[in-house]
Parts: structure tokens; C-alpha cells; sequence
């Protein structure tokens, strides 16, 4: 039996679904398959069976619901014991471990590690990046102490309590150079015939601009290039005649410097949403974690106004 079985047997009972599971642990759904099955037969039961009314949701047999505690506190002991192992071969370090989506990594994060490394240079700060669901899936399963991420569009759910960090809104960004710069306000149908750079699939920003599209009775403009790479979206934006939707604090600094542009385009009011510092509702931060939280406060405060 091995660790990584485990992880994709919880990865699984937790997404409730083998393809979504396989996006978490970065590897297809056939390898996840496969491990799930060695796994099966070494512990000799079967531990996942089909849900009844779905065609892809899978969730545990009797079998598979006594593996699941087990499993749960195996990898906790697992990481447990690799932070006291860090600390014998000579780091010596605390840590803060959190897990952030990329508006947050680019506009926020940078300057509270350095105020708080400045002021706890003894503790080792490790931020992963992904998306939310994949933030908060992580989170619930104890990979991070905090996480910082959008709301999700279906709110959160009993295992998290949160509170806002600050406010941000999709905008429509081009690079500065771009034909469509001094036309001034541009009606959505102007738009559809753009080229589109998409950071996605599946995510707030499409969701909205799709739904936006649809309420003036028109059909979503089509994307010729979808990532979930922010950072090659904003390379196709920056070198070409591309357009794309986008937080607004996830380029804010391409927009004052001027690389970018918001392009005024006739629409809806804009709707604003929360970035969140999430917690697992069952345990509460340490000292140290409290610390690194009230200089997110206190660096999300300072933030300039979009």
C-alpha cells in the first residue's frame, strides 16, 4: 500500500467524482483508475462503487467508509512527521503554509511575505497556487493552515468559515496598442468578432462574460486561446491584438504602468465579489498563523482602489 493510493482514494471520496480527481492529483483518469484498483486489491474489497442516479458521481462501499478515517489520519501523521523531520535535519523553521489563487499571488502576497519576513525571518512561508476549488478542496484536507482565494460562485460550505480581504471586479483589458484603443466606448456585439485570450475553462470570469453576452441576446465571443496559465494569457495580451476578461487586481500592475488598457465597453454594472481568507471551520490558527493574518489585514488595507 502506498501514500499516493491514499491520496487518490480521498481525492476521489472528496470530489465524488474519478475525472475531477485526477485534476486535483494532476494525473488522468485512468492512472487514478489504476491506483484505485491496486489499492482495492491489496486491502481485498472493493472501496468505491457507483452512486445511484448519476452517471460519473462514485462514493465509498461499507468497505471503502472504514478505509477513509484511516486514511485521513495516516496522512496527517505523514505530515506531521515530515515537519518534525525538517526541524531535525537542521531547518529548524516554523511554518506558514497556505494555498492562494492568482489574483492573490500577484496583488497581495508579495508584500505581506516581506513585511512578515521581515518581522518572523525564523519561519518559512510556503504558498501553493491554484484555483479555488482546488484551494479549498486542499485546504479542507489539511495540505494548508489558511487559504486565500474568490468566493466561489456556490458559496462555501460548513467545513469553512471566512471573512473578505478585499473586493475585486472583472474588467475587459487590452494591450495598449491595440486597434480597438482610442475607438472609445464598444458595444459587446463590436466585441465578438476580437480575438480572445481566456484564463479557463469553466471559471468566473467566462461564466460572467458568457451570461452578460446572453442577456443582450447575443452569442459569447469565441476564444482563441483558453489557459488556466494567467501568466501565458497575459503574454498573448501583452504582444498581441488580443482581448480578454480579466479581475481587475490581477492586472493592476499592468494597468499603471500602462502596458494594459480597460477598454470602456457598454455593459451591465459590473458585478464585485469578495477574495476570501478561508479557515477550516473545525480548528483555529496558532500564533504564528494569526501573525501572518493580521499583516494580510493590515497590507489588504493599503491596497489602491479599482
Amino acid at each position: 500500500m502506498e501514500i499516493r493510493q491514499l491520496q487518490h482514494f480521498l481525492a476521489v471520496i472528496e470530489t465524488g467524482n474519478f475525472h475531477k480527481a485526477a485534476a486535483r492529483a494532476n494525473i488522468t483518469p485512468q492512472a487514478i483508475s489504476r491506483s484505485i484498483q491496486q489499492l482495492e486489491k491489496e486491502c481485498g474489497g472493493r472501496l468505491l462503487e457507483r452512486k445511484k442516479g448519476t452517471r460519473h458521481g462514485v462514493g465509498p462501499t461499507p468497505f471503502g467508509l472504514l478505509l477513509v478515517p484511516r486514511a485521513q489520519k495516516a496522512l496527517t501523521e505523514l505530515r506531521i512527521f515530515r515537519d518534525e523531520l525538517e526541524n531535525l535535519m537542521g531547518t529548524g523553521w516554523e511554518m506558514v503554509r497556505l494555498g492562494a489563487t492568482p489574483t492573490a499571488t500577484r496583488s497581495l502576497l508579495p508584500d505581506v511575505i516581506r513585511s512578515f519576513r521581515r518581522h518572523k525571518p525564523g519561519v518559512r512561508v510556503q504558498v501553493m497556487h491554484q484555483v479555488t476549488h482546488i484551494v479549498l478542496d486542499q485546504l479542507a484536507s489539511g495540505l494548508y493552515d489558511i487559504a486565500i482565494c474568490d468566493e466561489p460562485e456556490e458559496g462555501l460550505d460548513s467545513r469553512f468559515s471566512a471573512e473578505t480581504i478585499y473586493t475585486d471586479r472583472n474588467i475587459f483589458v487590452a494591450r495598449k496598442d491595440h486597434p480597438w484603443a482610442s475607438e472609445g466606448r464598444l458595444g459587446l456585439d463590436r466585441l465578438t468578432s476580437a480575438e480572445w485570450a481566456i484564463v479557463g475553462p469553466f471559471c468566473r470570469m467566462w461564466n460572467e462574460l458568457r451570461d452578460m453576452y446572453s442577456a443582450a441576446g447575443l452569442a459569447p465571443p469565441r476564444h482563441g486561446v483558453e489557459s488556466n496559465s494567467v501568466d501565458l494569457c497575459l503574454q498573448q495580451l501583452l504582444h498581441g491584438d488580443y482581448l480578454s476578461y480579466l479581475p481587475a487586481r490581477l492586472v493592476v500592475a499592468e494597468l499603471r504602468s500602462g502596458k494594459l488598457i480597460e477598454l470602456p465597453v457598454r455593459q451591465p454594472q459590473p458585478r464585485s465579489w469578495p477574495c476570501l481568507l478561508v479557515m477550516r471551520a473545525d480548528s483555529k490558527p496558532g500564533p504564528i498563523t494569526q501573525t501572518f493574518i493580521e499583516m494580510l489585514h493590515a497590507t489588504a488595507k493599503k491596497l489602491p482602489a479599482i
